[in-house]
């Protein structure tokens, strides 16, 4: 079996997609991978079994519009997009593969937004040459990423609409996406597979430890600092009582350090800075609960928060979309932080910890297990390289 494998973005760079791909490639020596990508490899150490095909034209582009007016130069990521879609569609069809695995896809969604907001002739032939997969000569199995999660009204405001009408073979990491998917797909009539297989978790490196003493009760959250939720995280942790301490690990960018820095410095939490991947399962052993902001899904942190056996909480109570079971991930209300934490106190309890976390490591173990994952993936693979492209 050998897979194509497009991505935007691979490891050392911190994130949910990067750290997706190094779990997969480590559980399947059995399938070849060639990956496209614009990023230099620095991380290198794959196995034998992948190999990184760095495809330069977009930096090449992105070097060029330097020359441009500073009114051209501030969209130059979007002036590079379609030469570097050009350039990676030729290389896929140029391999002799089984089939082409595309992890989200941010470029049709910039473009695809664009369009929206100033219709014109020349967007939509643009939206509609990102979305023809037939280029890629082999066919194409689409991963989503949150994407098309979310309620109905947000599945479709992002126009995942033109997208699917093209797609054939699709994976949905989120029960929401899979929901909306499968209800768009009986709507319009289109032959969509689409298979739900959650993010992969290595459960042998994130493992439980021993809960640390309860005096403060330590909760913590890890994200990216510029994604939906940090601000509620933040406000909670100004607001927090005597016996609650925070622990944060945030990726952020350089641009965006110095903001960040002086954000966190405010709420009173400590805070861990571009934290590796290796690194992470000895954060969450140091929390006593996980915060989940998110409104729909069930971001990797939570499920690698989960592995360690820590609880998750999710902080928007009744509203979104509950990914994880409630006995497990129980919901509580952020709107209002004197209420949460009169809500939450009940968790100072080591008792109630711990059955928790005893619970989150067997949903961890059963379910986001990544060589259960892995061979999840095997099937699909099997299935989508069985078609013949149209």
């Amino acid at each position: 079996m050998h897979v194509v494998q497009l991505t935007d973005t691979l490891p050392p760079r911190i994130g949910g997609i990067e750290t997706a791909l190094l779990t997969l490639f480590r559980q399947m020596p059995d399938v070849r991978f060639t990956v496209l990508t614009a990023q230099r490899d620095a991380h290198g150490a794959w196995g034998d079994h992948v190999r990184v095909h760095r495809l330069a034209l977009r930096d090449t582009v992105l070097r060029v519009t330097c020359l441009l007016p500073p009114s051209l130069r501030r969209h130059s990521h979007l002036l590079a997009i379609p030469p570097h879609e050009w350039q990676r569609r030729l290389a896929a069809s140029s391999l002799p593969a089984d089939l082409v695995h595309i992890h989200s896809f941010a470029a049709f969604r910039y473009f695809a937004g664009i369009g929206d907001r100033h219709p014109t002739r020349l967007f939509a032939l643009l939206v509609d040459w990102l979305r023809y997969f037939d280029a890629y000569q082999h066919p194409v199995l689409f991963t989503d990423h949150s994407l098309f999660g979310g309620p109905p009204e947000q599945f479709h405001a992002v126009r995942n609409d033109l997208l699917l009408e093209r797609l054939r073979f699709v994976v949905c990491v989120e029960r929401s996406g899979q929901a909306n998917v499968q209800a768009f797909a009986a709507a319009r009539g289109l032959p969509i597979r689409l298979w739900w297989i959650p993010n992969p978790i290595d459960t042998d490196a994130f493992r439980p430890g021993p809960l640390r003493p309860t005096k403060p009760l330590v909760l913590g959250y890890a994200g990216r600092y510029e994604k939906e939720g940090i601000k509620d995280v933040l406000r909670l942790a100004r607001e927090a009582p005597a016996w609650v301490a925070f622990r944060l690990a945030l990726a952020v960018s350089d641009k965006d350090r110095a903001q960040a820095e002086q954000d966190v410095a405010e709420a009173g939490a400590e805070v861990l800075w571009n934290v590796p991947y290796t690194a992470m399962p000895d954060f969450y052993r140091g929390l006593h609960v996980f915060l989940d902001p998110y409104t729909f899904g069930a971001p990797r942190t939570a499920l690698e928060a989960l592995a360690c056996g820590r609880v998750v909480i999710r902080l928007l109570g009744g509203r979104g979309t509950p990914e994880l079971p409630g006995d497990i991930s129980p919901a509580l209300d952020a709107r209002d932080s004197a209420r949460f934490f009169r809500d939450f106190a009940r968790f100072r309890d080591p008792e109630i910890l711990q059955r928790l976390g005893n619970r989150a490591r067997a949903l961890a173990e059963a379910v986001y297990a990544a060589p259960k994952v892995a061979a999840s993936y095997r099937g699909v693979f099997r299935a989508v390289a069985s078609a013949q492209v149209s």
